[in-house]
């Protein structure tokens, strides 16, 4: 990294900045701001670039001839006969069809020719030539004397090669940096006239950028948004150079395409810090911890958090603690803590329990710095040691002891305690432990005693403490055993710490990690850890990742001879809910009954001790108080994160179950008696989902038997209200309303009475039975038909496929369960980079293929309607 000089030294104070020594040298200059640097421009620049055009003379002379207009091509030519006597203008059409006739095998170079400008016509034409080199379009034609350019002057481009002419500009202010006084005024005199003359965004921020010192023109200029393609915002990320406050810095991020904020080079970014100050944290942060855009990478990420780490503030070190898990940011927090020891201390004893991350780099500095953790109260896990002796042969080191990889730090992992004596085992254990871990083929014998001999919630802390060594080191090679044993003995909160990390990797250029990542959660095999599997697969934008937990999945449900359909309903987690639907939390001196609303969403109960020391449900509280000192740590810390973890997960798990359950009642599905009362009846979490619909019984036609709710007490109550019994035999479904007929009206009243909001429209959907008359017509009514493009996309929602020709989205596609398909043709076409660019589409032809109306089941074709009737604007 630029900044990595200084990581190792710990003897910056705590609370004064000061810009790191390091960061001058790889920052760039800025007059007015920081130390001089010393500057020498090219010694023989004057000779080499005389060379250069003179080598080409008659080709360029022929170039210019052919150019426009006739003044910057005729100052051109000027410039080419006598280099001494070049206007502005004339140096830059010359400099720019140079580049343009392909001299840079030739020794072209943007830095040397301005060095050649400031030697031969003094900073005041360089600069100024530099400006127009920059924001000179360069189109060119062919014509009967040869090919000519568009060399107008101050004028803003589109096109991608100005990015080697933005080197003019830096090179300019180099010289400005290292100017005289005089010569620096005249230059922004100049400057401050080529402004006054131009509407253009472009030049006025070539202009900023050359003397950052002017601080009002800064401003105007991160007033004006630009223009929304991308040479606008390339030529915007210049600013950055002239940012010296931290509400410009916040206004420059806004502005400034998130696409192009990877374009801006770290050296920049260390500038930006260095101008500010501790003040930017937020901003950086803010702009570090997106890895998801164009053109950013994991090492933008890795530099803008080793920029983090020179900041002495709690807000900076903390951005860092809650970011443990990005690539780079495990090195500059431990870096922060190296440099500002007693705040790490203070703020990651205070924060433990806010992740297990934040606990790992709390062990390791403790480890480091013994006093500090005494003087915070931290200690290292303190357990009686179990003699080796007692330990069966497994845990014997051989003769050669097992090797442990230096970047593993194994006093710091959390301890691994015995099952019948809760006693740690001896570090000598521990490295033959992470030996036969370690092994490419595990031993599934030394497994079995591992696991007869290690309490299972110790082991399960123990892989992911080993996990987490080898993510802190940055994923040395040779390390991803440490993630197959996750997958060994890893449990549900392993399950869950894993999922985000899953999902970076892809975007990380980790693939194959990420893949690992995915056998580590179907080797888990919990419920948990296969519903988020699930949520992997629905959420990864990687087409290829998504298809790689298909196959997850499908091999999981084969193994449990059941269809992945069946393996979804039977990887939902409970979050620790009892069978009565309620979850307790113990915090020692007091307690807490969790219950859950329809929306899944809990309610905190205040808990009362019963005589056998169980706690019951009390009055109801406005959320659970966090862990206080007369409560038990230990306890009231897990049970908050336990509370935690429940309250952001079962959102996730309501909005992804009302949609499976809207989608089996479309599909038609059907369980049996038996998995209707585990699935839906006895589970803690989905009977407050089941609850709300009305269910049914099938006959062998598809056919509505007998429909019902699920009461409050569990029991099964028909439309009546009378108890129903349903056959063991039976095939259980979610009614439809069209199935439902005339009783969906008394059904309806009945939910009305008993206050039961539906989690999706069932009893009020709208539906067309076959004899509707849009079945008479077939689909020929939507023909013509106008609707918004973010109608059209929803239609992705219910299955349609976006396809598309010539790199535009023209048709959506929908098939159909029993075979056939509905293809949706529209114009404009869907364009893929702006799928918003048209606020009108329209529906130029809506077919059926491989069948016919008529002959589509008729729950499908009623909903294959109100998808369409859906398209309807107004």
């Amino acid at each position: 990294m630029a900044t990595g000089t200084e990581r190792d030294r710990g003897d910056l104070d705590e609370d004064a900045w000061e810009v790191p020594a390091a960061w001058s040298v790889v920052s760039p200059p800025v007059r007015g701001f920081g130390a001089d640097r010393s500057f020498t421009p090219a010694p023989s620049a004057v000779e080499l670039y005389g060379k250069l055009i003179g080598d080409r003379q008659d080709a360029l002379r022929n170039a210019l001839a052919a150019s426009w207009p006739a003044r910057s091509a005729e100052a051109g030519a000027a410039a080419l006969a006598d280099p001494g006597s070049a206007t502005a203008v004339g140096a830059a059409a010359l400099a720019v069809v140079a580049e343009r006739e392909h001299l840079h095998g030739d020794g072209f170079d943007w830095a040397t020719i301005v060095d050649a400008w400031v030697a031969e016509r003094g900073v005041v034409i360089a600069a100024e030539a530099a400006v127009i080199a920059t924001t000179m379009i360069r189109a060119y034609r062919d014509g009967p004397a040869g090919r000519g350019y568009d060399l107008t002057p101050l004028y803003a481009g589109r096109y991608f090669y100005h990015f080697s002419s933005l080197t003019a500009l830096q090179r300019a202010r180099e010289h400005l940096a290292a100017a005289t006084d005089l010569d620096y005024r005249a230059v922004i005199a100049r400057l401050g006239e080529i402004r006054s003359a131009s509407r253009i965004l472009q030049v006025r921020i070539a202009t900023s950028y050359l003397v950052p010192t002017e601080q009002s023109w800064v401003a105007a200029d991160l007033d004006e948004p630009p223009a929304d393609d991308y040479w606008p915002h390339t030529m915007y990320a210049c600013l950055a150079g002239a940012v010296t406050t931290a509400p410009q810095l916040d206004t420059f991020i806004a502005r400034l395409r998130p696409r192009n904020r990877g374009s801006v080079p770290t050296a920049e970014y260390i500038g930006m810090a260095a101008r500010v100050g501790p003040e930017a944290a937020k901003t950086i942060a803010a702009v570090a911890f997106v890895d998801h855009l164009t053109g950013w990478y994991r090492e933008n990420t890795a530099d803008l958090a080793d920029i983090l780490s020179y900041l002495p503030t709690d807000e900076a070190f903390s951005l860092l603690s809650q970011n443990l898990d990005r690539y780079g940011v495990p090195t500059a927090a431990m870096a922060a803590a190296q440099r500002f020891p007693r705040r790490a201390m203070r703020l990651l004893s205070a924060g433990s329990e806010q992740s297990a991350a934040v606990g790992t780099l709390l062990r390791i500095h403790a480890w480091r710095h013994p006093h500090l953790a005494a003087e915070f109260g931290v200690r290292l896990p303190d357990v009686p040691v179990v003699e080796p002796a007692e330990l069966p042969d497994v845990f014997r080191p051989r003769r050669k002891p097992a090797a442990v990889p230096p970047w593993l730090t194994v006093p710091v992992l959390p301890p691994l305690l015995t099952v019948d004596s809760a006693r740690a085992l001896p570090e000598s254990a521990v490295h033959v432990v992470c030996g036969l871990l370690a092994k490419r083929t595990p031993d599934h014998a030394a497994v079995e005693q591992l696991s007869a001999v290690v309490d299972p919630m110790s082991m399960a802390g123990f892989v992911w403490g080993l996990f987490q060594g080898w993510v802190f080191a940055e994923y040395p090679a040779g390390g991803i055993w440490t993630l197959r044993a996750v997958g060994l003995f890893g449990d549900d909160e392993a399950a869950r710490l894993l999922v985000p990390l899953i999902l970076q990797w892809p975007r990380q250029s980790a693939s194959a990690r990420a893949v690992t990542g995915l056998d580590v959660l179907a080797e888990i095999g919990t419920p948990a850890a296969l519903g988020h599997l699930r949520d992997i697969g629905l959420h990864a934008k990687q087409r290829g990742f998504r298809k790689t937990v298909r196959a997850q999945l499908d091999a999981v449900a084969a193994r449990h001879h059941v269809t992945t359909d069946e393996l979804a309903d039977r990887s939902i987690p409970t979050f620790g809910l009892g069978k009565n639907g309620r979850l307790t939390l113990d915090y020692g001196s007091r307690g807490f009954v969790i219950d859950l609303d329809e929306q899944l969403r809990p309610v905190v109960l205040e808990g009362r001790r019963a005589d056998d020391g169980s706690w019951t449900a009390g009055p109801r509280r406005k959320t659970l108080p966090k862990p206080a000192a007369q409560d038990d740590r230990a306890l009231a810390a897990a049970a908050y994160n336990q509370f935690t973890v429940l309250q952001a997960e079962a959102k996730k798990v309501a909005r992804e179950q009302v949609r499976r359950l809207e989608q089996a009642m479309i599909a038609g599905r059907h369980w049996s008696e038996q998995a209707f009362r585990e699935l839906f009846v006895d589970h803690p979490m989905l009977r407050q989902l089941a609850r709300r619909l009305v269910w049914a019984t099938f006959g062998p036609d598809g056919g509505i038997q007998q429909s019902f709710r699920i009461a409050e007490d569990l029991t099964l109550a028909d439309v009546n209200d009378d108890l129903v019994a349903i056959p063991d035999d039976a095939e259980v479904g979610i009614a439809h309303p069209l199935q439902l007929a005339s009783s969906a009206s008394a059904w309806a009243s009945i939910l009305t009475d008993y206050a039961i909001l539906q989690p999706f429209p069932q009893l009020d959907r709208s539906f067309w039975p076959p004899d509707s008359a849009v079945f008479a017509t077939g689909l020929s009514g939507y023909h013509n038909l106008d609707t918004a493009p973010g109608r059209l996309l929803a239609l992705s929602h219910h299955g349609w496929r976006r396809e598309s020709s010539d790199g535009a989205i023209d048709r959506m596609v929908r098939p159909l369960p029993a075979g056939g398909s509905v293809h949706l043709r529209i114009s404009p076409s869907l364009e893929w980079r702006d799928l918003m660019r048209y606020s009108t589409h329209t529906i130029i032809g809506v077919e059926l293929t491989g069948t016919h109306l008529n002959a589509v089941d008729p729950v499908t074709a009623s909903e294959l309607i109100r998808e369409l009737e859906a398209l309807r604007v107004g």
